[in-house]
């Protein structure tokens, strides 16, 4: 149970209090948030990680805690939103309903079933012991290593390679170098100190990083490598997608020709000879002395890429890992003697990896309970526990029942990503707010929050990397970090589906265990040529609905039946696409849906809608407006879409809105100006001539001043209206780097320097003139 979960109930049901239909009740939803508010005292008297770690001896998740929180968020989103929830019949209230006003019998069955749902949680924490306890203290981020520990020989015989003579032998084929091991022994960090040392970065004109994981697909990878040689924004990459394979291989070959260029592959898994043979070939056309490396798990792939370059990393001394628990983990030199029989012991089950005496040191580093407390900590329950059987798992939960409670719930959210899943961190930020991880009491804004949670994660080395290209943030989570995220949020709250071959799908037939708790976060991986179930049995408790394949036909009338059932969907990704983020997958096709029934207007818990690669979709329902809580609508690549609802306007919590390569829409409704709290917008047609009733124009911009970033603007009509130009106000988007303007029709004859006379931006804003649109 999170402490910031708790937060946001506490907010919801003072909400209640301040509603007039509950005025007569006021005492009694008093009550209840004095008893949620002892609940979250207890969590705050036995601080984060000793609560957890107890939760964990006992078999309890904080996962189960949260299920019980959940059910109340539930009650009182139906009561805030649809009125009474459909629960009244099984409390036995209906006799009592029918004999009571509407008003009345509303406010008492909910305030009953808040109050059984408290009883839940009181039976869950029974017998909760309350002693305090030396483990507990303030964390402080994590200390990166000073230096290589047992990879300083490694690195240094891998660049004497580089800069050996033979790796510059033209008569020979482009040099491979493979640095293999098992997951945790440092692979990527070494490619990594490799890759940045001033020995290797004064010979390459191009390092190129791309991150493969298991799935080695050509086309991605290509994509990657021209984003890193052409310096390319984040949103080119989805239009790369529609750029055929063998072209992207050419654009590569140009860009590297007369270059001498180091490609690093990182993490690759399965191997694909000729995906390999053919990126070989391409960047044999670099100059003498350009080379790829390759890191691996996988003994099996660094023997197929015959190199003669091949690096193997094995296990660490337990000195070593001695070594790197004293750096990380203690403040004091003479505390250091003082511990050493048992921080030994400690490093003896970091079983010879870094990364689990880095994590381990980390978890422990700003403790102050001397030798007995070591002692505890060595002794812990956790680490005999049958539910975290692997050491890693075991050390790895000790540094994640140490993270602050609300960093933990964003954390144990990746659990539904896949293994080795890139994601940027505008779009993780977007799906922690979905999931409403981001309250924050002092009325902080919630991306900045987002961020203070992603750089406590990143801190906690709970990224294997993170990489900033031209203003955008990509990140990975180390794949023995979502190993443990996975064991301790079991199948009851995430479940993933490899494929999806029936028509029907029946949540509730899994397990007993699930019959009881209910999913709430669902990923299906859908079969290639299957269809979206026609039904989703179990669906009611569904927060997240996560569909991902190569192409799918999805009908309106499962969409219908999926809208009726799923009030308390909060995020909904309907793009259907392989690798999930790429909206039109390996083979350039997207999802086949051609309509969003008006049963839409039901999700009212909505905060996150994604429709990308939706090619057949030409008109969105006008009751998508009625998405009040509406946080982000991602539109990209529905190229058929001729229209957008007229009633835009309402969706007043709107910050994120993609519209790239919609190409087939002419103008964009007048109601986008009263989204205030837009913080990012891709495209946007603007009438420029004069102020038009309906459709928006360029004075719109007046209220739009929390815009973000750069937008694309396409200007159209007779020529620019100098009252439209002044009402636009771009003195106040303080937050607006640059604009993109491509002009359209006779306003194209206008001089570019008239037009931004007119427009008098701010000198750090950027305008920029393009000749095309998407």
């Amino acid at each position: 149970m999170a402490d910031e979960h708790i937060s946001t109930v506490l907010e919801q049901l003072r909400r209640i209090m301040a509603d007039e239909r509950f005025r007569n009740s006021e005492f009694q939803i008093d009550l209840l948030v004095c008893r949620l508010e002892a609940f979250q005292s207890m969590i705050l008297y036995h601080g984060d990680g000793l609560f957890s770690v107890r939760l964990l001896e006992r078999g309890i998740t904080v996962h189960s805690l949260d299920q019980v929180l959940y059910n109340i968020e539930d009650v009182i989103s139906d009561d805030l939103h649809l009125g009474v929830s459909t629960e009244l019949a099984a409390a036995g209230l209906e006799k009592f309903a029918s004999t009571q006003s509407k008003a009345a019998s509303a406010e008492t069955a909910t305030l009953y079933i808040l109050r059984k749902r408290l009883e839940e949680l009181e039976e869950v924490l029974i017998g909760h012991p309350h002693e305090s306890h030396p483990l507990h203290s303030k964390r402080s981020f994590f200390v990166k290593l000073s230096k290589l520990y047992g990879l300083d020989v490694v690195k240094k015989d891998i660049i004497n390679v580089i800069l050996g003579e033979s790796f510059r032998d033209s008569s020979d084929s482009i040099k491979t170098i493979i640095i293999v091991g098992m997951e945790g022994t440092g692979k990527t960090y070494l490619a990594r100190c490799i890759c940045t040392d001033c020995q290797v970065l004064e010979i390459f004109d191009n390092i190129i990083w791309v991150n493969v994981s298991d799935d080695f697909d050509l086309g991605k990878i290509a994509r990657k490598i021209i984003l890193s040689l052409e310096g390319l924004e984040d949103d080119s990459l989805r239009l790369l997608t529609l750029v055929p394979l063998q072209s992207l291989l050419d654009r590569i070959q140009r860009k590297i020709v007369n270059k001498k260029s180091l490609l690093v592959l990182d993490g690759v898994g399965r191997y694909d000879c000729d995906d390999w043979e053919a990126l070989r070939a391409v960047f044999q056309h670099g100059m003498s002395g350009s080379g790829i490396l390759v890191t691996t798990h996988e003994h099996s792939v660094a023997g197929a890429m015959e190199s003669s370059y091949i690096f193997c990393l094995g296990k660490l001394s337990d000195e070593l890992c001695w070594m790197i628990l004293c750096e990380v983990g203690l403040n004091d030199d003479t505390l250091e003697y003082a511990v050493e029989d048992i921080g030994r012991e400690l490093a003896r089950r970091c079983e010879g990896l870094p990364f689990a005496a880095k994590v381990l040191g980390d978890a422990i580093r700003h403790y102050d309970f001397g030798i007995r407390g070591w002692d505890v900590f060595l002794r812990n329950c956790i680490w005999k526990s049958p539910r975290i059987p692997k050491y890693m798992s075991k050390i790895l939960s000790l540094s994640y029942c140490n993270l602050p409670l609300s960093v933990r719930r964003c954390l144990s959210y990746w659990a539904i990503f896949p293994k080795n899943f890139e994601i940027s961190k505008t779009l993780l930020v977007q799906h922690w707010m979905a999931q409403g991880y981001l309250y924050s009491s002092d009325n902080l804004e919630m991306e900045l929050k987002g961020e203070e949670y992603f750089k406590c994660l990143e801190a906690h080395s709970c990224f294997q990397y993170c990489t900033r290209d031209r203003g955008m943030l990509t990140c990975k989570m180390h794949s023995l970090v979502h190993d443990c995220v996975q064991s301790l949020s079991p199948y009851d709250l995430m479940m993933r589906f490899e494929s999806v071959k029936q028509l029907t799908l029946n949540l509730s037939s899994w397990t007993e265990e699930v019959k009881v708790v209910g999913t709430h976060h669902l990923v299906m991986m859908i079969a290639q040529g299957a269809g979206f179930p026609m039904d989703i049995s179990g669906a009611e408790k569904l927060r997240t609905l996560v569909a991902v394949t190569q192409g799918c036909l999805i009908t309106s009338q499962a969409l219908s039946n999926l809208f009726k059932q799923s009030k308390h969907l909060r995020l909904l990704d309907l793009s259907l696409t392989s690798g999930w983020h790429n909206c039109f997958g390996p083979s350039g096709q997207g999802n086949i849906l051609d309509e969003i029934p008006v049963e839409i207007c039901g999700l009212i818990n909505l905060r996150y809608l994604s429709l990308a690669g939706s090619k057949v979709l030409k008109i969105l329902p006008e009751t998508l407006c009625d998405l009040h809580n509406l946080q982000s609508l991602d539109l990209t690549g529905c190229s058929s879409l001729r229209k957008l609802p007229d009633g835009m306007g309402k969706l007043m919590n709107l910050r994120y809105f993609y519209t790239w390569c919609c190409s087939s829409i002419t103008s964009y409704p007048k109601g986008i100006g009263c989204l205030t709290s837009l913080r990012e917008l891709t495209n946007v047609i603007a009438r420029a001539d004069h102020n038009d009733a309906k459709e928006f124009t360029l004075g719109d911009f007046e209220k739009l001043n929390n815009l973000c970033g750069h937008v694309r603007v396409k200007l159209v009509g007779n020529a620019i209206d100098a009252d439209e130009a002044i009402r636009a106000n771009l003195w106040n988007k303080k937050d607006l780097d640059r604009i993109r303007i491509n002009l359209d029709g006779d306003i194209g004859k206008e001089s570019q320097d008239v037009i931004k006379k007119a427009l008098n931006p701010p000198s750090d804003l950027n305008i920029e003139f393009v000749g095309w649109w998407f």
